[in-house]
This record gives C-alpha cells, sequence and structure tokens, in this order.
C-alpha cells in the first residue's frame, strides 16, 4: 500500500503542533485532508491516527510528570454521552450549519480565555468543580463525536485551573486517548468501520513519533506563561479557522 506525501507531511505538523500546545492535531488533519478525502473517512480514521498520538505522546510525559487524576475521571465521565450523541449526528446529519455555531462558540471561548492569561478577565477565570468538569467533559465529548475535534473546552479549562504545563498536557492527553477510544467504539458500532482508510492510518504511523518529540521538545524552551497564551492563541485560531472555512 503506497503512502501518501501529503498525508505524512500533514500528521508530522500536526503532531508537532499537539506536543507543542497540547491540542490541536484534529482540527489540522481534518480540516486540510477533508479537502482531498470523504470528510468522514479522515474523521473516523483519523481517530485511530490519533489514538496513537496520544499514546505516544502520553508514553513520553508520564515518565516524568503525573496527570490530575480526579479531574480527569470527571472529564471522561462528562465525555462518554457527549461523544455518542456528537458521533451519532456525524453518521446522521449535515454539519455544515453545526460546525459554525462550533466554530463561533470556539472563537468566543478562546478570546475569553486569552484574557483571562493577560489578566483583564482574572476574575471570571474557570474554578475547578465537579459540575464544570464534567460539563467541559460532555461539550469536549459531543464536538469530537461531531467533528472530529474536541480539545477546545478542556484545553482552555486546563489551561485555567492546572499551572503546570506538563501536569496540563499529561492531563489531556489521558483524556483525549480516552475520548477516541470511546469515539472509535461508537464509530463501529453505528457502521462507521468503512471509512477507515488504512493507507492514512500507515502515514500516521510513520509521521507521528518524530513530530511528537519535536513538539515536546520546542515547548520547553519556553516560560509557562508565554506557553500559556500561545495556546490561548491556538483555540481563537482555530474558532476564526473554522467560521471562515467553506
Amino acid at each position: 500500500m503506497s503512502l501518501n506525501l501529503l498525508d505524512i507531511s500533514v500528521f508530522f505538523i500536526a503532531w508537532l503542533f499537539q506536543a507543542f500546545t497540547g491540542f490541536g492535531a484534529g482540527i489540522f488533519i481534518v480540516g486540510v485532508l477533508s479537502l482531498v478525502y470523504n470528510p468522514k473517512d479522515v474523521v473516523v480514521s483519523s481517530a485511530v491516527i490519533n489514538l496513537f498520538g496520544t499514546l505516544f505522546m502520553a508514553f513520553l510525559l508520564l515518565r516524568n510528570v503525573r496527570p490530575r487524576i480526579d479531574i480527569l475521571l470527571l472529564l471522561i465521565v462528562g465525555s462518554v454521552p457527549g461523544i455518542l450523541f456528537g458521533s451519532n449526528l456525524l453518521l446522521s446529519l449535515n454539519r455544515d450549519t453545526l460546525k459554525l455555531l462550533i466554530g463561533l462558540f470556539i472563537l468566543s471561548l478562546g478570546i475569553y480565555d486569552l484574557l483571562v492569561q493577560r489578566g483583564t478577565l482574572s476574575k471570571f477565570s474557570m474554578k475547578k468543580s465537579t459540575f464544570a468538569s464534567i460539563g467541559v467533559g460532555f461539550i469536549g465529548g459531543f464536538f469530537a463525536g461531531l467533528v472530529g475535534m474536541g480539545g477546545p473546552p478542556p484545553v482552555v479549562y486546563l489551561n485555567q485551573v492546572l499551572e503546570d504545563v506538563d501536569e496540563f498536557k499529561s492531563t489531556l492527553t489521558l483524556f483525549f486517548t480516552s475520548n477516541i477510544l470511546f469515539r472509535i467504539l461508537f464509530y463501529g458500532l453505528q457502521g462507521g468501520a468503512e471509512h477507515f482508510n488504512m493507507s492514512m492510518i500507515y502515514a500516521g504511523a510513520l509521521s507521528i513519533p518524530p513530530g511528537v518529540y519535536l513538539g515536546l521538545l520546542l515547548s520547553r524552551r519556553l516560560s509557562s506563561v508565554k506557553l500559556k497564551r500561545i495556546i490561548s492563541m491556538s483555540v481563537v485560531l482555530l474558532g476564526f479557522f473554522l467560521v471562515i472555512k467553506p
């Protein structure tokens, strides 16, 4: 089975960015490769590819830092019904209007987080709670099941409630891992297995390890404050991209 240079490049860049900021691979992969392949093939196949990426990234991170299991478990509990709901809509609805609404929501969320990180809205920052963790997990799971990009809600939440960047990345990476496992299960149960593209999956397995390693290496050259602001800006840009993308 031949490997496509475009696929390899997209997965490498996507996972370099994910390792650098903690999120972002899903939107980049879906956004670019949906221009070339059937979007449903990309969303479903990228779940397998991104599962490999999160497992590899978790392996590197967990050697040095422990995730916040208390927050992680609540995020997972909330995400399961969200993924089920979103993955069901993926296979049955036209997603254009929903993507626009999601884009506007993510854009607003990113601007809010950036203002919190800069101190302008520090009084209105999110606080860790059981309700907030489960609610954020549900919204992230819904986005993941529907459009393959559930990162922004938990990214913004963890960016505000966790100070240590490696703790932030390890918790987020394990959340994404559970998220993807449930997505693959639900896609399979709902007849989505026909959308797996093995050539795309092989390209991801080849290009993800160097991308993850380089992204983690680059992120450790920045201070926590600067990296948190870059994460906020990335959420803003993601929302803007979803709004303008045809």
